[in-house]
């Protein structure tokens, strides 16, 4: 069926969808040139599924799975607890079609249920070279705050 003649659904996934999920999460690793991290999506998101802190969303077409996002929530001291929209991903057919704002909105009101008081995302270089990204982000009410994030493995 065509991408335009389908209609999207976003739900919270379960342990049942990681067959859905996993092939969504392991291309927009492989695409943002995270390879390296490809090897743990399975039992991460396994984690995810499982967790009350956390979700994962599956965007469908029909009984197709099109796009996928996945959030967690952390408590901090300026602003108690948050979200973070982790991951987001729609297969390159079906971008531009309303899956991806579907994804964010359904994690927005997920960690408005949970009692966040924000959302957060982290854009890497991959994606702040793409020109139209930060806009639509922007679009959809993220502000820049300015903040480099660094990272120590342990």
């Amino acid at each position: 069926m065509a991408a335009q003649a389908t209609a999207i659904a976003v739900r919270e996934a379960g342990p049942d969808d990681l067959g859905l999920l996993l092939p969504l999460f392991e291309r927009f690793y492989a695409e943002e040139g995270f390879e390296g991290a490809v090897a743990g999506v399975a039992e991460n998101l396994r984690q995810i599924l499982a967790r009350d802190d956390t979700a994962a969303f599956v965007a469908c077409a029909g009984e197709d799975a099109v796009g996928a996002a996945a959030a967690s929530t952390s408590f901090g001291l300026e602003v108690g607890l948050y979200a973070e929209l982790e991951d987001l991903f729609v297969d390159p057919v079906w971008r531009a079609k309303g899956a991806a704002s579907a994804l964010v909105e359904a994690v927005a009101d997920w960690a408005r249920d949970k009692g966040c008081s924000d959302i957060e995302i982290v854009l890497t270089p991959h994606a702040l070279a793409k020109a139209s990204l930060v806009p639509w982000y922007e679009a959809r009410g993220f502000v820049e705050t300015g903040r480099v994030i660094y990272e120590r493995a342990l």
